[in-house]
């Protein structure tokens, strides 16, 4: 018996292989491109991040001259007059910071939008002719433009820490709290995560900046926990009275928090590291984050007039005392 085999005409099968190449050497045009515009947006990161860390530099600077006038003034007319000047200059160079940075997060979330915009058209029209090789590109570009952003946003809230404030209120710490863990929630269901929360106090201060501080350590906790292991976190505070923090605050009554967990803990020579700009101790494909979080605590810990330590064990944990006046 003779079978009969259909072909399809060669022409047909050669054209349908000529546009699947164009098509992937188009995409592949994309994707360097886009990796391109990538890296020289993480460049021009680095470069605000200089220019914000000289900006510090020069608020240290001149409130260093500010206090030796303070000293070195015979006359208290003298004084005063100095004084004022350099307090004026230092909350120029402030609210040239502040602007510096919210010029520079626009400037850099524009060009940002439109990769992210430019990624999901590519998704959306070319993600069906798409290869597995093809996705995996536009994932890895996909990940890399949400860490771009996370970075921008990073940068913006720390340089408006020394932003001015109200001269703050009444908190209750407990209630800071239960909102914090409330907004968690769906991280700690997901990690099975195991919380108790002791008495906490009352404090006077500003509540963006107290949440954001507490936010941020408790988010660590959560995260870098041992893998397969539930997240166990204790949280606690008490008074402490008459002791002098480290930070610029006035001596008197102040409230010690305290934030256990027991995760991966810290290297020891790492300790006096990790509230460092960009400091990170897991690779991005391990843990996602910035390097920032900390910093961030730092800044505000010192902006109230308190201060941040941490002690920490390998393979049992962490401890994260922060110190605020009352």
């Amino acid at each position: 018996m003779n079978h009969h085999w259909e072909q399809k005409p060669r022409g047909s099968v050669e054209e349908s292989d000529n546009a699947i190449t164009i098509q992937l050497a188009e995409l592949e045009e994309t994707n360097r491109r886009l990796k391109y515009d990538l890296i020289r947006q993480q460049e021009t990161i680095s470069q605000y991040a200089h220019s914000i860390r000289e900006l510090e530099i020069r608020n240290l600077e001149i409130a260093a001259s500010r206090d030796r006038a303070l000293v070195e003034s015979q006359e208290w007319g003298q004084v005063e007059s100095v004084l004022r000047q350099k307090t004026e200059a230092l909350a120029r160079s402030n609210k040239d910071l502040e602007q510096f940075a919210s010029l520079a997060a626009h400037d850099l979330q524009e060009p940002l939008h439109s990769i992210q915009v430019f990624l999901d058209l590519l998704r959306i029209k070319h993600g069906s002719s798409l290869n597995e090789q093809g996705h995996g590109y536009l994932d890895r570009v996909t990940r890399a433009a949400s860490r771009l952003q996370q970075l921008i946003e990073g940068l913006l809230l720390y340089s408006r820490i020394d932003a001015p404030r109200s001269k703050g209120a009444a908190l209750s710490l407990e209630q800071i709290v239960q909102d914090i863990l409330s907004d968690l929630g769906a991280i700690i269901d997901e990690k099975q995560a195991e919380i108790h929360v002791g008495s906490l106090p009352m404090i006077h201060g500003d509540l963006l900046h107290i949440r954001q501080l507490l936010q941020n350590l408790i988010g660590n906790a959560l995260k870098f926990h041992k893998p397969g292991v539930a997240p166990i976190l204790c949280i606690t505070g008490m008074m402490i009275q008459e002791r002098r923090q480290t930070g610029s605050g006035k001596s008197g009554n102040l409230c010690q928090i305290e934030i256990q967990d027991q995760g991966l803990g810290i290297p020891t020579e790492y300790l006096d590291k990790i509230f460092g700009m960009f400091t990170r101790l897991h690779r991005k494909d391990e843990y996602d984050g910035t390097g920032i979080g900390l910093a961030v605590c730092l800044r505000i810990a010192e902006k109230c007039g308190g201060a941040i330590s941490v002690r920490s064990t390998i393979g049992e944990g962490s401890t994260f005392t922060v110190t605020l006046p009352a």
